[in-house]
């Protein structure tokens, strides 16, 4: 127990843990494998980097969210913890580079996909490091009942076989019963100590409205809530754009966010968002993993997405300083007819999937019998120009393959540029000898980065141009050249979306789709839409909808939309302006009066209109205040 204390304190500046916290954090350091459910807000990352630490040997943690690695990785690198991932993008040298770094120590923690740990590289170096402690993140995509399953999560128990002392920690944020049984079944779990946190939260409304235009009513919502922080969750990043556009124009304080967008404008965004620069984010569900802002009052839905576990995560980033804080879906008629048209089309016909794949390959020149582990950029749309292809079906094509383990799909996610000398002290001296233009560049290259010349380092174009006095155009030419001359590896930034193949292009009729990548899937999804769909249109109490879907129990929360319209009270018009007065002491809105005091709106609107009259309150024309 000391010990964990003291590591959280010198690494992250906390005295205490969260609730569940220490106890899942002591039985993982103790060796117990462990499976913690933790609702969004909890604090999963702390609960496997403090015994990351505390435990002997390299830490291997296995995710499926790209972004959410390199979040972490550059989280732990900031607090002086060494850490490097093995994500799609990176050359076979970078990838073998960093297996060295991790089989000789120079590791505190690895982070890779479920994906990479199959390759025949990955598993040779397994067996050589010395691992102290395996964590399965985003755990329920081991099991088809989930919500995001993905089959090589499967695979995982193998690495038990390799190192069968090492202990296991497994978390998520969202499992239903079946799923948690299916976790601890997939991953060999020995007799595990398991934490479950009740996933109710008594400061967050659940609402849901049905709207003719809910464009204007997120604007409006916006407006009255101006000062306050908040969040706007979209499907799409069109939907971002055109949200965001929207605010903006209405002198909203806003921002975006997607996995389309750099590291660098990501990180400023958030950064403006975290200091309260900008108040209002609106974004892709890309945005909030690891992010733990405690003062958010408000996240607001223009786009519902396919599932309650996916719901439950983006509402749960507001009110987590307790305070009370709420959660709006705005949906319109045709909102229930596109999703369950989407749903269909996540499963395009098995021939269509087939056809894909061909293209691809032929696309990207790759002959049968080759392209095994070799990463490929292109643009979804000229492979679609080129092959009469439908842009959606493709892309969920795509996404089925991945699942299938045919490809490792990174859908845009942004590359940053990295370089390693491939020469030694010596050889570089005599090339700067020989070339005094590059004298600049490998100088700051070497003292920047003292270890370049054994792995990868990420360089910021801007700030290195900038130390050079030269513009990013001839930095680049620069390291292009370099590159020509043998001097250094570089590994080009990117944001175009990319394929991994994961074994050697089949020839055509030799492709196959297993059925629980294909017809289970589809059938979970449509019983996870029903849920959803459920959850907007059924006039039952929302927080007991969600706990239910849990597996947890709950009273109606009093909160929502539902709650309130059946809890409407009747009052007499001096009992209501006694407890308006008392509530109006700061500025409200009228529906901010409504959500107090549970009183029919025509109700309302006469003890106002009377107190304005009476001059105990006035309006200010968005809000109300008591004189």
């Amino acid at each position: 127990m000391d010990k964990s204390r003291d590591i959280l304190k010198k690494y992250w500046g906390f005295d205490q843990f969260r609730p569940l916290q220490e106890d899942i954090v002591d039985d993982a350091i103790n060796g117990y494998d462990t499976m913690a459910l933790l609702p969004t807000g909890g604090g999963k990352s702390i609960c496997f980097q403090v015994p990351g630490i505390a435990r002997e040997g390299i830490t291997l943690v296995i995710s499926p969210l790209i972004a959410l690695m390199q979040d972490q990785v550059a989280n732990l690198q900031a607090r002086g913890i060494r850490a490097k991932s093995i994500i799609s993008g990176m050359s076979y040298r970078e990838i073998d580079i960093t297996l060295d770094n991790a089989r000789f120590g120079g590791l505190d923690f690895l982070y890779t996909s479920p994906e990479r740990i199959q390759s025949k590289l990955f598993i040779e170096r397994f067996k050589l490091m010395n691992v102290g402690l395996i964590v399965v993140d985003e755990a329920h995509c081991i099991s088809e009942w989930g919500h995001d399953f993905r089959p090589s999560f499967k695979e995982i128990y193998k690495l038990r076989e390799i190192h069968p002392e090492i202990p296991i920690i497994a978390l998520t944020a969202t499992a239903t019963d079946r799923v948690r049984e299916d976790i601890v079944k997939q991953l060999r779990l020995n007799k595990p100590k398991i934490h479950e946190s009740s996933f109710e939260r008594n400061n967050l409304s659940y609402e849901s409205y049905k709207t003719n235009n809910k464009l204007t009513n997120i604007l409006e919502y916006c407006q009255k809530h101006v000062g306050e922080c908040g969040i706007v969750y979209c499907q799409t990043r069109k939907s971002v754009k055109e949200m965001a556009r929207l605010l903006h124009a209405n002198k909203v304080s806003v921002g975006i966010y997607h996995g389309g967008m750099t590291k660098e404008d990501r990180d400023l965004m958030l950064s403006d968002w975290l200091s309260n620069k900008i108040k209002v984010m609106v974004a892709t569900n890309a945005f909030g993993m690891g992010i733990d802002k405690p003062d958010v009052r408000f996240v607001l839905h223009y786009e519902f997405p396919p599932s309650l576990e996916a719901y439950f995560q983006e509402a749960g980033r507001a009110g987590r300083d307790g305070n009370e804080s709420r959660t709006i879906v705005f949906w319109e008629e045709n909102d229930v007819a596109n999703l369950k048209l989407k749903n269909d089309q996540q499963f395009p016909p098995i021939e269509r999937v087939k056809t894909t794949y061909r293209a691809l390959c032929n696309h990207l020149k790759i002959a049968i019998g080759s392209g095994k582990d070799e990463t490929y950029h292109f643009e979804i749309k000229k492979l679609c120009d080129n092959f009469q292809l439908n842009p959606l079906e493709t892309y969920n094509s795509l996404k089925i393959l991945e699942l299938n383990n045919d490809l490792v799909f990174s859908e845009g996610v942004f590359h940053p540029t990295k370089v390693k000398f491939s020469v030694g002290n010596r050889e570089l001296y005599n090339f700067q000898i020989k070339h005094s233009k590059f004298v600049g560049i490998t100088t700051l290259m070497s003292r920047t980065y003292p270890g370049i010349f054994d792995q990868y380092f990420e360089i910021h174009e801007a700030e290195f141009a900038k130390r050079l006095n030269i513009n990013k155009t001839e930095l680049l030419s620069q390291l292009e050249q370099m590159e020509k001359y043998g001097v250094c590896d570089v590994s080009w930034s990117s944001s175009l979306p990319s394929v991994t193949l994961t074994h050697e292009r089949l020839p055509d009729d030799y492709l196959s789709l297993s059925p629980e990548v294909y017809q289970t899937r589809k059938d979970n999804a449509q019983t996870k839409l029903d849920a959803a769909l459920n959850f907007i249109l059924l006039d039952e109490c929302r927080s007991v909808q969600l706990l239910r879907y849990f597996g947890q129990e709950s009273n109606e929360c009093g909160k929502c939309d539902v709650c309130l319209k059946k809890n409407k009270k009747d009052y007499q018009i001096a009992e209501l302006k006694a407890l308006l007065v008392g509530f109006l002491k700061t500025e409200k809105t009228f529906e901010e009066c409504s959500h107090y005091t549970f009183a029919q709106d025509e109700q309302l609107k006469l003890a106002l209109k009377e107190l304005i009259l009476d001059e105990k309150v006035q309006f200010n024309g968005s809000s109300y205040c008591a004189n």
